[in-house]
């Protein structure tokens, strides 16, 4: 005990704290959290949450569904959430926000955790000093308040990866509890939290797939014992942190499809080896910008975009020089974790030489880690989005514990050779409040821009104006809620950006010229957006709009049959339309029992009331007022 305290002397409130100061740390980190992140509570939906929450339906059982899911966890606890809350966003976002605060509450025990272990192996004592444990919940509290962290919660169907982050923590905890015990049942409840992490983590987001490597080095480097020692000891934890493999490895096989196999993973999908938009090559010479990207967002989280759509890098000069960059940083991680890891512990060593060694190990482990996470999604494994801000959630809290602790050692610096210790401390108390301050006060405005998809989708336009997407979901936006003369040059530059005839943007384009009444060029990117997507079911039936108003009811009744075919079931009302007009009333009859049909397995009760109501008035003179042609 006494080696620590004089090792410590020169720390301010070096006292060791009892347990309850340790918990009233940990309620302080809790209520500042939930105090900065309440108006997330109120976000709307965005983006993929309609096709992952909105358009599916909330069936609790049988699981089969969600187990041939790559993500069964994640999809699982969404299908919950609407289960319970419907299509309103609080329950959702509530469920988010309990995530991200046992992930801080996680970061904030295994940085103690971590502490104890140390002292232990020195034979010290004495319990955790004031230092640390402010220490570890400052880095928790600003990571938690960090802005580049609310695309993983306020964004709800991200709550993929804040899932798999939570896998990731409550493993390492667990490894630590274990490490830590001396009771058997203590480590057997570690084990358990291990298991229990390992399968929510790897189920929930393929991120957790690097956790077994990272944890051991971390547990190689924090407990000072050789990779054989540490197997005798804590092998079967291991097999525990790796049985969901078993699972993983059969699901995830599809991406590595070179063939080109069908689905999520294959040519024309969003992810694999096998995708036709992007090779594995051309994916990792992006990379090292994009990093590096993330990098200054964690240090300045200004401005953010929830879809970047980023190019790829063809610039030798750029991606050689950056790749050689992020080379170095791998070079120095790997360096400082072998010397910090070689060194900590050996005989002889003073406990100032071997906290050196260890702080040198610890560096060159957050290196190594944050590369680590970041690996499976952004390394060689082509994703069409190739930088989106929630794949920095957990790799973010080793950026923010290298910063703090690196303020930290400034600080102890300081007050060691300080002839004025309040006046520092006071000078460090506002230094940090105002950090604080700054961030929780972004992360609460980033959060009010969840609460409108407007808002949101124009910020896309400012921070990427090269992204079609963007000027699409503004026009979109603005057609749906009446307003298609401010959509049109939102969807004008959708096109003209986009380059290459993508057939939404065409449709959405037709519509808003549509309602301008400039039927011939809406004409135009219809019939252009057909061509390029036979089976594009709106687009048809939106053409086949344009025909109805034209009173060409032969081709109107064309397309509409086409994309009644493809089971639209707008398209199926539109039909019933065409067929009144011609006199065929039993077959529009059919055609109204089929779409309120297809409008329940879309989850479109609005629509499927209409048409029932429809159905009710047999077909009365109002059909014509329930033509839809919308953007999709």
């Amino acid at each position: 005990m006494s080696g620590d305290v004089s090792a410590e002397s020169n720390i301010p409130h070096s006292t060791p704290l009892r347990r309850f100061s340790i918990l009233g740390f940990g309620l302080i980190l809790l209520s500042v959290l939930l105090v900065v992140w309440k108006s997330s509570l109120d976000g709307a939906f965005q983006f993929d949450d309609h096709d992952n929450i909105i358009n599916r339906e909330a069936t609790l059982w049988p699981l089969t569904e969600y187990l041939v899911n790559n993500r069964p966890v994640g999809l699982y606890s969404l299908a919950i959430s609407k289960h319970w809350s419907g299509n309103s966003t609080f329950g959702f976002h509530l469920f988010n926000l309990a995530v991200h605060a046992t992930n801080a509450l996680l970061l904030f025990a295994g940085i103690l955790l971590s502490r104890r272990i140390w002292l232990s192996n020195r034979d010290i004592v004495s319990g955790l000093s004031f230092w640390w444990v402010s220490t570890a919940a400052l880095v928790a509290l600003t990571w938690a308040i960090h802005p580049l962290t609310t695309q993983a919660v306020t964004y709800i169907v991200q709550r993929y990866e804040s899932l798999s982050a939570m896998g990731y923590l409550g493993a390492w905890v667990g490894i630590l509890i274990f490490q830590l015990s001396t009771s058997r049942s203590t480590r057997f409840a570690g084990s358990v939290v291990v298991l229990c992490s390992a399968w929510i983590g790897l189920l929930s987001k393929e991120v957790f797939a690097t956790a077994p490597l990272v944890i051991l080095l971390y547990q190689r480097l924090i407990s000072e014992m050789k990779f054989a020692s540490l197997f005798r000891f804590s092998w079967y934890v291991y097999l525990l942190m790796l049985s969901p493999f078993i699972w993983f490895i059969p699901s995830v096989s599809r991406w590595f499809d070179v063939a080109g196999a069908s689905g999520s993973s294959g040519v024309g999908g969003s992810m694999g080896f096998g995708m036709r938009e992007l090779s594995s090559w051309e994916y990792l010479r992006t990379q090292p910008e994009i990093i590096l990207h993330y990098l200054k967002l964690s240090i300045w989280p200004d401005p953010l975009c929830i879809d970047y759509l980023w190019r790829i890098q063809k610039n030798p000069a750029v991606f050689l020089s950056l790749g050689a960059v992020i080379l170095t940083l791998i070079s120095i991680g790997l360096w400082s974790y072998c010397r910090g890891t070689i060194r900590a512990g050996v005989s002889g060593q003073t406990l100032a030489q071997t906290r050196a060694q260890t702080t040198l190990g610890l560096i060159g482990w957050g290196v190594l880690a944050f590369f680590f996470i970041l690996a499976p999604t952004c390394s060689i494994v082509p994703i069409v989005d190739m930088a989106v801000e929630h794949r920095m959630y957990l790799p973010l809290t080793l950026v923010v514990a290298g910063i703090v602790f690196s303020v930290g050692y400034v600080v102890r610096c300081l007050w060691s050779n300080s002839e004025n210790k309040p006046v520092l401390a006071i000078g460090v108390g506002l230094f940090v409040i105002a950090i604080l301050s700054s961030l929780g006060w972004r992360t609460h405005v980033r959060n009010l821009d969840y609460r409108d998809e407007l808002t949101i989708w124009m910020g896309v336009t400012e921070v990427s104006p090269g992204n079609p997407r963007g000027w699409y979901h503004v026009g979109s936006l603005m057609y749906k809620r009446g307003n298609p003369d401010a959509a049109l040059p939102y969807m004008v530059s959708a096109v003209g950006i986009g380059g290459t005839r993508t057939p939404l943007y065409d449709v959405g384009l037709g519509d808003c010229l549509r309602k301008a009444g400039r039927s011939d060029e809406a004409l135009y990117f219809y019939r252009r957006a057909v061509e390029n997507r036979p089976k594009f079911a709106q687009a048809h039936n939106n053409l086949g709009v344009l025909y109805l108003d034209q009173q060409n009811d032969d081709m109107a009744r064309k397309h509409f049959e086409l994309a009644a075919e493809l089971e639209l079931p707008e398209a199926m009302n539109n039909l019933a339309t065409v067929l009144e007009r011609q006199g065929n009333h039993e077959l529009a009859v059919v055609w109204l029992q089929r779409a309120i049909e297809a409008a329940k397995r879309e989850n479109a009760n609005g629509l499927s009331e209409l048409i029932r109501r429809r159905l009710r008035k047999r077909l009365g003179s109002d059909s014509d007022n329930n033509r839809e042609g919308s953007v999709p």
